[in-house]
């Protein structure tokens, strides 16, 4: 290739980058924003409002529950209440293994057993309740080491299935059972 031919091609090149540019030296217009139209404010729809639990007049239900022996799990899988009804659940912890703490606690029907068990392994602090679900607690007794012996009293909630946990870490997994609430 001859010298000459060299800055001929640059030349070429230059032009071209320019022309690809656009070369223009007048402004893009910009479209001007079309304003949104008018906001109305549009009702919240009200949250659906819980039936009242209808009054009971019968005796309390009282249940005492055990883990069984050293193994995460309860010996009462289920119990069955009246709506209204006061429940008085008395936790025995019969384990000996120092590492066997336990609790019981009561959700809310459709409660999501997995998240709280979860959220409870962060929650030192608070017994293992975590406090962030409380919304979907109905009663817990407090956490109780092997030997003691703890309890927690409250009404039955309406008719439905209520899944019962505890939330010592990782015992959610295994240690569950369901009150069931029935009409009388």
């Amino acid at each position: 290739m001859s010298t000459r031919r060299l800055p001929l091609f640059a030349l070429v090149f230059a032009v071209l980058g320019l022309a690809a540019c656009g070369g223009g030296d007048e402004p893009a217009e910009t479209p001007e924003p079309t304003p949104a139209p008018p906001q109305t404010a549009e009702p919240t729809p009200a949250a659906p409002t819980a039936e009242p639990v209808p009054a009971y007049d019968g005796p309390a239900f009282e249940i005492t529950m055990n883990p069984v022996g050293e193994q995460m799990e309860y010996e009462q899988k289920e119990f069955t209440v009246h709506p209204g009804q006061t429940v008085r659940i008395t936790f025995q912890n019969t384990a000996t293994n120092p590492a066997m703490h336990h609790n019981v606690v009561v959700l809310q029907a459709g409660a999501n057993v997995n998240a709280i068990g979860q959220a409870a392994m962060g929650a030192a602090a608070n017994d293992y309740i975590p406090q962030a679900q409380m919304d979907q607690i109905i009663a817990h007794t407090p956490m109780s080491a092997p030997g003691e012996t703890v309890e927690v009293e409250f009404t039955a909630p309406n008719v439905g299935d209520y899944p019962y946990i505890c939330t010592y870490p990782g015992h959610y997994m295994t240690m569950q059972g369901t009150m069931h609430v029935v009409a009388e």
